[in-house]
């Protein structure tokens, strides 16, 4: 059996890697940003993320990642948005905005070869 020690992407501590790429302590940490950030939209529901961000003293920056990363939903928080990484158009979930993830999945969906589109639906690849 062997252990898989690394050290915290956040504090750089070492730390016994169990799925997660940061420490039990960081861990701890942003569990409590989360359950702040959700105390914080219950109160405020209309706030948006800088709001958030003086509210909690969380960062913007932690913020978005929480969001991205899937781990703050904001279904019932129409000011929580943020820039899409491709456009700049202000979204609410993931990295891009629903625009940008049509064009990619059109483009991805050009990439097939014309005879594999209706059979095999991947990705063709010159190997």
């Amino acid at each position: 059996m062997t252990v898989a020690i690394a050290n915290c992407r956040r504090c750089g501590k070492l730390f016994n890697r169990m799925g997660r790429d940061i420490c039990p302590d960081c861990v701890k940490d942003e569990d409590e940003k989360l359950a702040t950030i959700r105390a914080y939209l219950r109160q405020h529901p209309l706030a948006n993320i800088y709001e958030v961000a003086n509210g909690t003293d969380v960062s913007y920056d932690e913020i978005v990642q929480f969001i991205r990363d899937g781990r703050l939903l904001l279904r019932n928080n129409p000011n929580m948005v943020y820039p899409c990484e491709r456009c700049g158009t202000p979204t609410q979930s993931g990295r891009l905005c629903a625009n940008c993830a049509k064009e990619m999945a059109r483009g991805l969906r050009l990439g097939q070869r014309p005879d594999d589109r209706d059979r095999n639906p991947g990705f063709y690849s010159k190997s």
